[in-house]
């Protein structure tokens, strides 16, 4: 099942739809992701975590579920706002103090500067003027309906990917993105090296392929309908069978950097060891120089 959402919850973020105030005072704000999940889902991130879950009911209204309360529980405040209330997605003003609200519990919750980096990566390259196209964060290969002996290590990608330019073949690559920000976020079970693994198992599984390109060509659509990917696209897109591998590796000062095109090097030899295609590793000065 692709990643996709009905014609009727579609129109709903359009011009005299029910959620098209909701939806506008999401696209003002560049520090919130509007993403498209399976099940007739839409949820809304900021940075990497979901602040506002959006279905319609069998009557088609809308039923939206604010974010969770482990972000809240400890100082038993959430957000005052009830969306179930009609009257509240009339209102704009109302809708931002929400979103306020919630960027603030996650901000304390989580504390991460690499959160930071991945909605700014994932913000700028929403365009089909830039090579690089992200079309999703945080994707997840279902595997409900797959016998459980049949299934791949559970993993969430940071960025999906797609390069706009054609390769060799004249396909157009589809990257599963990993995102880290300095040193300290190589090592262990989330490290580059875990990483290179995981994803191999995704390449060397012909569903999971098949459902990443799915969401993909979905996802394109259905954003580019929504006015969420900026631009013209020059060609029609034709994806390679097999997803690649692409590494941003985000540091602060000549130490850091030096130290991650090591770690590079060392995902390049595990991806030789599996027999996959080398990650393309993209550096990130995650610095902020004045002047």
């Amino acid at each position: 099942m692709a990643r996709s959402i009905s014609n009727k919850h579609l129109k709903a973020y359009q011009k005299g739809g029910v959620l098209n105030k909701l939806f506008e005072t999401i696209k003002e704000d560049p520090e919130l992701a509007f993403e498209i999940r399976m099940n007739d889902e839409v949820m809304i991130y900021y940075h990497k975590d979901k602040i506002l879950t959006i279905t319609l009911n069998r009557k088609g209204e809308p039923k939206i579920t604010i974010l969770s309360d482990k972000y809240y529980k400890e100082i038993g405040k959430k957000p005052k706002i009830d969306f179930q209330d009609p009257h509240h997605l009339k209102s704009k003003e109302e809708m931002r103090t929400y979103f306020r609200e919630a960027k603030k519990l996650v901000y304390v919750y989580k504390m991460g500067a690499e959160f930071n980096v991945q909605q700014n990566i994932a913000l700028g390259n929403q365009t089909y003027d830039n090579r690089f196209l992200v079309v999703d964060m945080e994707w997840e290969f279902s595997q409900a309906g797959i016998p459980v002996d049949e299934r791949i290590s559970k993993t969430r990608i940071d960025l999906i990917v797609v390069d706009t330019k054609p390769n060799a073949d004249g396909e157009n690559d589809i990257y599963l993105a990993e995102l880290k920000l300095g040193l300290g976020a190589t090592k262990g079970t989330s490290g580059t090296i875990d990483h290179v693994d995981k994803t191999a198992e995704i390449i060397y599984n012909q569903k999971a392929c098949d459902a990443l390109r799915e969401d993909v060509e979905s996802m394109i659509m259905q954003k580019t309908e929504l006015g969420l990917i900026e631009g013209t696209m020059k060609e029609e897109f034709h994806f390679s069978s097999k997803p690649k591998m692409m590494l941003i590796l985000a540091y602060r000062g000549k130490m850091e950097l030096d130290l991650l095109e090591l770690e590079c090097e060392k995902a390049r030899h595990e991806a030789s060891i599996k027999n996959i295609n080398e990650p393309l590793c993209i550096m990130h000065d995650a610095l902020i120089k004045l002047g």
